[in-house]
């Protein structure tokens, strides 16, 4: 051959081999069995998993912006089911949890069996910190005050100084009305339902400047780039605080309205992959892309642009000129460098302006929701 791309049909044979060599290295049979001797420490067979496993994530990531295969070609209905059904505590789903198979191949595991270990280790600990929902004896509940038409402010202030850990506890929710009268009534978890997904809806809807849609057709949720410039310095406590929000609702098994962007999701999963910051920079701002690509396509000189390596911010109508390396108002974009420009461009707008902000939001998420959970 000439040297090009793969063709479809050979990646998908890659894949279907790569899913049944990582499957047989990671001896999925004796893990569940909890035996200790799953991956031996030999450095070859060590470096082949790595290799392997690298190239298939990085295969699945791109599968999952722009599909390379059908997604039951990743799949393999057999994994972990015998596993599942021996588990019965907390700890036996954990340990399920950590096995080489979902440290290495996640994707391998149909979804529907990975939720389930999701939810049964949540409920097993939930049960363990509050009680069960039947049971008399259930553990001591956070009370929370609030007041309706307040309820963004009055949820920020009753619960975002708690430690992650009593997230876990069951809340109490006590609603008031514009006069400070407790209503009628008593929470028996419809009104923490109630309080939690308007909290949600209100919050991370994008009139509150704290998260943007990507406008490439699926108003998928990211944060808000100009987030800082509506809320100042403390917009880092309100992502953070959302996490909690997000988390809590995982805990407690309440369907909420955000619907995230995958480059977004890839923040929360702790592994965000900079091979797809073009792709991601196409959901989320078609016509930057479409610049982007006229620029790598462009056949004359590129210096007749007059591009330097600096990006034009703009936050609310204010903008900000930011170089994109050091002292890149004065590097002039050519034909030899319009690469390296291009990946610092989609590198700005996808990962350098809002990585605080994921970053405050993935560490509120992982107080409430252990990050192994989310594997």
């Amino acid at each position: 051959g000439g040297g090009g791309p793969l063709p479809l049909h050979q990646i998908r044979r890659a894949i279907v081999a790569g899913r049944d060599f990582l499957v047989r290295l990671t001896k999925e049979e004796t893990v569940a069995q909890g035996s200790e001797d799953a991956c031996k420490d030999d450095p070859y067979e060590l470096f082949l998993v790595y290799a392997v496993s690298k190239l298939m994530r990085d295969l699945y990531d791109r599968s999952s912006r722009r599909p390379l295969c059908h997604p039951k070609l990743w799949l393999r209905e057999d994994l972990l089911d015998r596993a599942l059904g021996k588990c019965k505590s907390h700890g036996d789903y954990c340990v399920l949890l950590d096995t080489p198979l979902l440290r290495v191949m996640p994707y391998a595991v149909p979804f529907k069996r990975r939720l389930k270990i999701f939810e049964r280790i949540i409920t097993t600990d939930r049960i363990a910190r509050q009680g069960s929902p039947n049971s008399m004896a259930q553990q001591p509940s956070v009370r929370l005050n609030v007041t309706r038409g307040r309820i963004l402010e009055d949820g920020l202030l009753a619960v975002n100084g708690m430690h992650g850990t009593s997230w876990r506890r069951r809340f109490n929710v006590i609603f008031t009305n514009e006069f400070g009268l407790a209503e009628a009534g008593i929470d028996a978890g419809g009104l923490f339902k109630e309080f939690w997904c308007d909290l949600s809806r209100l919050a991370f809807h994008p009139n509150y400047a704290l998260f943007a849609t990507t406008e490439g057709g699926d108003d998928c949720l990211y944060p808000n780039p100009s987030s800082r410039a509506a809320h100042g310095c403390d917009h880092t406590i309100l992502f953070e605080f959302l996490g909690k929000v997000l988390g809590k609702a995982l805990y407690e098994g309440l369907v909420i309205q955000p619907k995230f962007a995958h480059f977004f999701v890839s923040f929360l999963r702790g592994d965000y992959n900079y091979l797809h910051m073009l792709p991601d920079l196409e959901t989320k701002d078609p016509e930057l892309y479409k610049n982007l690509t006229f620029l790598r396509n462009y056949e004359g000189d590129v210096s007749d642009l007059a591009l330097t390596f600096t990006i034009a911010n703009d936050d609310f109508g204010t903008a900000t000129e930011v170089p994109l390396m050091p002292d890149g108002e004065s590097v002039e974009v050519t034909n030899r460098n319009r690469y390296r420009y291009i990946n610092a461009v989609a590198k700005h707008h996808v990962h350098d302006r809002v990585r605080d902000q994921a970053e405050a939001f993935t560490r509120g998420l992982w107080n409430v929701i252990d990050k192994s959970w989310l594997r």
